[in-house]
């Protein structure tokens, strides 16, 4: 199960149409755009809206996941809602 992590903090399970793997157009539909992968620690991702920064709210929350995990440099941002999954869903 996948966690949606939207720009006003809140938080939502949501899960692969098809029951095992997310398509590419559920995730671009998710971000609201061309997606990008920031790794994270073991087997989990976070993928964000690629070009965010230029249209997209700021999201605290999935930033704060980034930094914690190292992820994005310090004083880089995540703009726009987040997918936050593992590996093997994405």
């Amino acid at each position: 199960m996948a966690t949606l992590i939207k720009t006003d903090g809140s938080l939502t399970e949501i899960e692969p149409k098809n029951g095992q793997k997310f398509e590419l157009e559920e995730l671009q539909q998710y971000v609201q755009g061309y997606i990008e992968f920031v790794f994270l620690k073991g087997d989990i991702n976070l993928i964000i809206n690629d070009d965010g920064k230029d249209r997209l709210p700021l999201n605290e929350k999935a930033t704060e996941i980034a930094h914690n995990e190292a992820a994005i440099y310090p004083r880089d941002y995540i703009c726009g809602d987040a997918v936050l999954c593992k590996d093997w869903e994405a």
